[in-house]
């Protein structure tokens, strides 16, 4: 297998919003970390580039994608961009505005300064390895809770009180607490090559970093650093974020510095997400990060062979607009891959799908496209913010299919043994590269 990997800053030069949450509408104040694109590019038998990519971003939106492939000569479905989710970087996704307006500036610079490193990605022999660790440092934030609505109640003098899904740490949630890796070395088959890039993944929202305000890569940048320490500073490192829609940093409990914050912790009938601090960001991220570099170290290198499939869903949201999930497979020979799908994939879909995703391989959303939550057909009926609150935020103006699990899944076995169901999947391409 032949590859080659690059590295690009795409840290803002000027003031930008960022994009992550609604209530955040000025510009960042300052730089905390540089965001990066890390691309792992490979070549085919007849010169031809297909390209996976990470960049520290909210959501990379389709118009980006196709600004990127189109730049770069790449044929867009040659094109697998992931975004690591972080809310601390300013948008590359118009399609929601609410959570961050995309400036136009920023994402022309991200657009050319990707391509140009897509058209001069190197290439040579290299093997993979996988491994993978258990990290109990993330949690399922889907609590079914009794919430009184301080807000109404405070300003509307209206009393809301009920049992509903709240965004609140939840211990018995499904969440996956297994941290995957591949790594990628010099030389063709088996043996001590110098690791060229990892591929790692942790399902956790990062949208926990402790100064709003700043822009960061938030812990996908922390894990970075310890990677490159261990590995070379030209090491090329892609965070996928695996099935993050519903897991959050399993915090320590935060210690009030406010009254606001006191108030959060002791009135009754208010779940709440507990908040970092700069010492207690970096202490858990740095667990978090020994237990990827532990991970990559494991990982044994093997001769490989690369293969792409892409598939599309039938349409899992009808509304305005109607939305299909795309679906792509990069497998490393038969040990090891990366199957990714857009959309905030919630942790949930992990033992629904978890029959059709072989040993060995990193399951992820948040590729390039439209951007929405894909929840399971048990959340939808339970409610919350990943099943239904969420759609205001992303614009979006319709329902659910009801038969989400059954329709998702089939897609996902299509897509992977190549043998798309009845269920309006269209046929997965498939393309093996030496």
């Amino acid at each position: 297998m032949r590859a080659g990997f690059l590295t690009v800053d795409i840290t803002p030069t000027r003031p930008a919003a960022l994009a992550g949450f609604a209530a955040r509408t000025r510009a960042f104040t300052g730089i905390d970390a540089p965001l990066e694109a890390n691309l792992a590019g490979f070549i085919d038998g007849g010169g031809q580039r297909v390209v996976l990519a990470s960049l520290d971003t909210l959501f990379v939106g389709a118009a980006t994608h196709a600004a990127i492939a189109a730049a770069a000569g790449l044929a867009p479905e040659r094109l697998v961009l992931v975004a690591t989710h972080t809310h601390n970087a300013p948008s590359l996704a118009a399609e929601v505005p609410q959570l961050g307006a995309l400036d136009p500036a920023y994402r022309d610079m991200v657009v050319q300064r990707v391509a140009d490193a897509i058209r001069r990605l190197p290439a040579g022999p290299v093997a993979a390895g996988t491994a993978e660790r258990h990290a109990p440092y993330n949690v399922n934030r889907r609590k079914p809770a009794w919430v009184l609505d301080y807000p109404a109640l405070r300003r509307e003098r209206r009393l809301r009180f009920g049992r509903e899904i709240a965004l609140a740490p939840y211990r018995k949630g499904v969440v996956d607490q297994t941290l995957r890796c591949i790594v990628l070395r010099d030389g063709g088959g088996p043996g001590g090559g110098a690791v060229r890039a990892v591929v790692w993944s942790f399902a956790c929202h990062a949208n926990r970093y402790p100064r709003m305000d700043r822009v960061s890569p938030d812990f996908p940048g922390l894990v970075r650093e310890h990677l490159r320490k261990r590995f070379g500073a030209g090491c090329a490192v892609l965070y996928l974020p695996g099935f993050a829609g519903s897991a959050i940093a399993d915090i320590p409990f935060p210690i009030p510095r406010t009254v606001n914050e006191f108030l959060r912790i002791a009135l009754p009938f208010n779940p709440y997400v507990p908040w970092f601090t700069p010492d207690s960001f970096r202490a858990w991220g740095d667990k978090l990060a020994a237990v990827a570099v532990a991970c990559a170290e494991a990982a044994q290198p093997a001769e490989a062979a690369f293969t792409h499939r892409r598939a599309r869903s039938a349409p899992v949201f009808h509304g305005t607009p109607e939305i299909a999930l795309d679906l792509v497979s990069l497998d490393f020979g038969p040990a090891c891959g990366v199957v990714a799908m857009t959309g905030e994939v919630i942790g949930e879909w992990g033992p629904i799908l978890a029959p059709h995703i072989p040993p060995g391989r990193i399951a992820t959303g948040y590729l390039a496209g439209p951007c929405l939550y894909v929840p399971t057909d048990a959340a939808v009926r339970a409610g919350g913010y990943e099943a239904d609150r969420f759609r205001t935020l992303f614009d979006l103006d319709g329902t659910f299919i009801p038969d989400l699990d059954r329709t998702v899944g089939r897609a996902v076995a299509g897509l992977l043994d190549g043998q798309p169901g009845s269920c309006g999947l269209q046929p997965a391409r498939q393309e093996r590269l030496a």
